[in-house]
């Protein structure tokens, strides 16, 4: 077991929990839409109190023939990035326009909630960047928020992804040294499987990640792959940067509208919020050479 025990990463999941109701509460984040620019500005005014600096990647989106202005927010930490470049930690923070999955046909056409689906994700690289206030990374970290990965249409898979797609056309030099996408990581009931694209391109990243969950004890992550999913790390490996999706997809609220804060868990999120704490402290992507 690494040395960087638990007890190190003093994570707050019911913290964690507070800001996936907080994302909800300001209603669906669809670019353009009051609810998307309050958790916008909320995350870049996180990043800011937590010492990070904030860049704002704002671009023209074309997928559906019609100009769409996104924007990705990037916080900054740590030392100047080497010819490696930064450790990247990143999760979309924008939701899907309808529930599509849902059960009930009266409600498919509305707005998903998005508690875990993009909320989780979001809480968990704040929760990282709670402790790189107190305690500066080692080498240089981004926390990266994608805009713009929900707004797809299904049977098209290029039309996901355009917030990751956005920052992989822009990648910073150095480029990133490895990323880590966090998406779907607050479901009560959790299981994190290896996705099994990830196994087939990055599986070094993919063990290091089960290597850090076994260090901190959280008993949710699995080694075995489970599904090929089109996400915001194939943008990035698409790019040539090493990149991998935590993700839990056995979620019975996906696309629905009972993807609410009652179906995430504090502890869930406490428990991968530990693992990104390793990732950053632990494990060896965090020598700066």
């Amino acid at each position: 077991m690494s040395c960087e025990a638990s007890p190190r990463f003093a994570v707050d999941g019911a913290r964690a929990q507070r800001r996936v109701a907080f994302q909800v509460e300001a209603g669906p984040r669809l670019p353009g839409t009051p609810g998307h620019e309050r958790v916008r500005a909320w995350i870049e005014s996180e990043i800011r109190r937590l010492g990070g600096r904030v860049e704002t990647q704002t671009f023209t989106d074309l997928t559906f023939g019609k100009p769409e202005e996104l924007r990705n927010v990037i916080g900054h930490w740590g030392p100047p990035a080497t010819e490696r470049g930064p450790l990247v930690l990143c999760a979309h923070y924008d939701t899907r326009p309808v529930c599509d999955e849902d059960p009930d046909p009266a409600h498919r056409a509305d707005p998903m909630p998005g508690a875990n689906d993009a909320g989780s994700g979001v809480a968990v690289l704040l929760e990282v960047a709670e402790l790189m206030v107190h305690r500066p990374p080692p080498a240089p970290v981004d926390l990266v928020f994608f805009d713009g990965e929900d707004q797809g249409r299904p049977q098209a898979p290029e039309t996901y992804s355009r917030g990751a797609r956005g920052y992989a056309a822009r990648l910073p030099s150095p480029r990133p040294r490895a990323a880590f996408l966090f998406d779907m990581v607050g479901d009560k009931d959790l299981g994190i499987y290896s996705e099994a694209t990830s196994v087939e391109r990055a599986a070094s990243l993919v063990d290091l990640v089960n290597e850090g969950a076994r260090a901190m004890g959280a008993k949710s992550f699995h080694a075995e792959p489970r599904y090929h999913l089109t996400d915001d790390h194939i943008p990035l490996l698409d790019a040539g940067v090493p990149a991998v999706d935590i993700i839990d997809f056995d979620y019975p609220a996906w696309h629905t509208h009972r993807d609410l804060p009652d179906q995430v868990s504090g502890e869930s999120l406490g428990e991968v919020s530990r693992v990104a704490a390793w990732i950053v402290y632990s494990s060896p992507l965090s020598r700066l050479r």
